[in-house]
């Protein structure tokens, strides 16, 4: 292996040093999304009012516990490439392309901003795992696309409720 392999190819997963870093960066991006609208939806769960209230508050609460678990997943995965995750709600605002929604109770206004928030993230998994698949990182790029088919299910599941 010659020097510049070397210097490429320096962290433990045998993987471009420069384009791991890049998807570690794109991961925690990704764990800010997570843990923005995780926090939204917890939201919900406590202040939803209607009609539709035991509905939504139980799926609700199947959705925040599946973001949980995802973040729990990406954290240990961006430290498995051999970088650190984020940990502060200061970062995570920083750098996520959610906004925190306050004030909403109404069950529809709930689904909408829940249907938003799982297009968004979906969006920002496949660029992520392109960015990981680029830097031959199968392992990530599996990861992010098994959870693309979760938040699809789960957003045309929340669009059938509010149609």
């Amino acid at each position: 292996m010659n020097t510049q392999d070397k210097a490429t190819l320096g962290n433990h997963l045998k993987l471009d040093n420069k384009a791991m870093k890049n998807v570690s960066d794109k991961m925690n991006d990704l764990l800010s999304d997570y843990h923005v609208f995780y926090q939204n939806v917890r939201g919900f769960h406590w202040n939803v009012k209607g009609e539709n209230f035991f509905d939504l508050h139980e799926k609700f609460e199947e959705l925040y516990t599946q973001l949980y678990e995802n973040i729990d997943e990406l954290a240990e995965r961006i430290v498995t490439i051999g970088f650190k995750p984020l940990h502060a709600y200061s970062d995570y605002l920083k750098n996520t392309i959610h906004k925190e929604i306050t004030d909403v109770s109404n069950g529809d206004g709930c689904v909408k901003h829940v249907i938003d928030g799982l297009g968004n993230l979906a969006q920002s998994h496949r660029k992520a795992a392109k960015l990981a698949e680029e830097a031959d990182d199968i392992a990530t790029a599996d990861l992010l696309t098994r959870f693309v088919g979760d938040l699809e299910k789960r957003m045309w599941m929340f669009t059938m409720f509010s149609k």
